[in-house]
């Protein structure tokens, strides 16, 4: 089987060690926009760097995966030549490859180009992600979606099951995306110069301006500080509260799989039109905010009564008890609500939409409809066994392992994690 993995800086270097074992019994290709981050198994295609005399034909409509490009959304690139340069060079590559099977996230640029080649040539794309819950396993999504592709088909004992479900409702654990990593001062310093050194050497189309980078970050900080300046710490629970907890960008997770939903300002000015008097929404930032939060959004807020920005420091465990509805596009908050029966919408259609107390809301006009219900006391609740219904379809959606890097976390790389999603891998592969 002909299987292509797209490089993705250091996350390659975790799939590296996958094909290592892959090659054994398969062909392995690899697609590089980076030459900084080279893999050492298979063979690789590594696209040159566009010059100036480069003649770009743009004869194909990118605009959709324009819209969910970091560069060309949060660092101000202007130019966008060279998306139809590299789509004409992968394009390239996999008509001649005809892979099997093409692996990678669906975060940069050049991913989202190939997921979208795929598609056109009925190639399976698949990108390894966390499922959330329960932890420490992930799923195969397919293309740009967040629908799985297989799975283990794995059921939890009941003894097990309620346990996990139980510790999600008390929020003893939290998805191993959120987990703290610490990284030492000269890894730090060693990755900023890795970037530096790659932009100057013509990687700029992943990889922002250093200037514009620090640029973003001060602000960043500004308006974090103006946020908390605003923000309050507490709920009125003589109203009746909807809360929108942001959604840390740029990331997939928004950008790409809640792409309808991308602008998250836009959004929130949505929400706030369909709430009536003696309604109140809550706008929650993510703890470790980047550049969702805008001036426009902080001004907003301050302009606007019936809108109140909660700070940072809030934690969800303090409040979310006093949360009458929850509202999210693609959020962690969603599986949350389902094991808590805590009322939940999503403005994206997933997996998590199977659990009935979890509904889809096709637009964002219907949004009193669902509030009406929660005040009359009709809106869905699942039982104990519906829950744990739940839980196992997530579960049997999913393989035993973490998908990571070793700089995010170096335990993804040890021989016991690359077992377990070198078994998911020939699980899929077989399939």
């Amino acid at each position: 089987m002909k299987l292509l993995f797209i490089e993705n800086r250091y996350k390659t270097y975790f799939y590296d060690e996958i094909c290592k074992h892959l090659e054994k019994e398969h062909e392995i290709y690899w697609i590089v926009q980076n030459p900084k981050f080279l893999p050492q198994t298979g063979d690789i295609y590594s696209i040159p760097f566009p010059s100036k005399k480069t003649k770009i034909n743009k004869d194909v409509d990118l605009s959709y995966i324009l819209e969910s490009d970091r560069q060309q959304q949060f660092f101000n690139k202007k130019a966008n030549s060279y998306f139809y340069y590299y789509h004409h060079k992968i394009n390239t590559i996999i008509q001649r490859l005809r892979p099997d099977i093409v692996i990678g996230e669906s975060t940069a640029f050049h991913e989202l180009l190939t997921i979208n080649i795929c598609r056109t040539l009925d190639i399976l794309y698949l990108n390894p992600s966390t499922c959330r819950y329960p932890i420490g396993r992930f799923s195969f999504y397919q293309y740009d979606t967040l629908t799985p592709f297989g799975g283990s088909n794995q059921i939890l004992s009941k003894e097990e099951g309620y346990n996990i479900i139980d510790n999600i409702i008390n929020r003893n654990v939290k998805p191993d995306y959120m987990k703290t990593v610490s990284f030492s001062r000269i890894n730090s310093i060693s990755d900023k110069l890795k970037m530096i050194t790659s932009y100057y050497s013509g990687e700029s189309y992943n990889t922002p301006s250093p200037w514009i980078k620090f640029t973003k970050e001060r602000k960043k900080k500004k308006h974090i500080k103006l946020w908390d300046k605003l923000a309050i710490s507490s709920i009125d629970k003589n109203k009746f509260s909807v809360l929108y907890p942001l959604q840390m960008q740029p990331e997939a997770n928004i950008d790409v799989w809640g792409r309808p939903y991308r602008d998250q300002f836009k959004t929130i000015q949505k929400l706030y039109k369909q709430l009536k008097e003696g309604e109140t929404l809550y706008v929650k930032p993510n703890p470790k905010s980047k550049y969702e939060l805008s001036e426009k959004l902080i001004n907003f807020i301050k302009n606007n009564a019936g809108i109140v920005a909660l700070r940072h420091d809030v934690s969800m465990n303090s409040i979310f008890a006093d949360i009458d509805l929850f509202v999210t596009v693609t959020g962690t908050i969603a599986i949350e609500c389902i094991f808590a029966n805590k009322p939940v919408v999503t403005l994206v259609k997933t997996l998590n939409n199977k659990a009935a107390n979890c509904i889809y809301l096709k637009d964002l006009k219907l949004l009193q409809e669902q509030i009406l219900k929660v005040r009359n006391h009709d809106f869905p609740s699942i039982s104990k066994e519906e829950k744990f219904d739940f839980l196992n379809l997530l579960n049997s959606t999913s393989y035993k392992g973490i998908i990571s890097d070793s700089r995010s976390d170096i335990n993804c790389v040890s021989s016991n994690n690359i077992i377990k999603t070198l078994k998911a891998f020939n699980s899929v592969m077989s399939n």
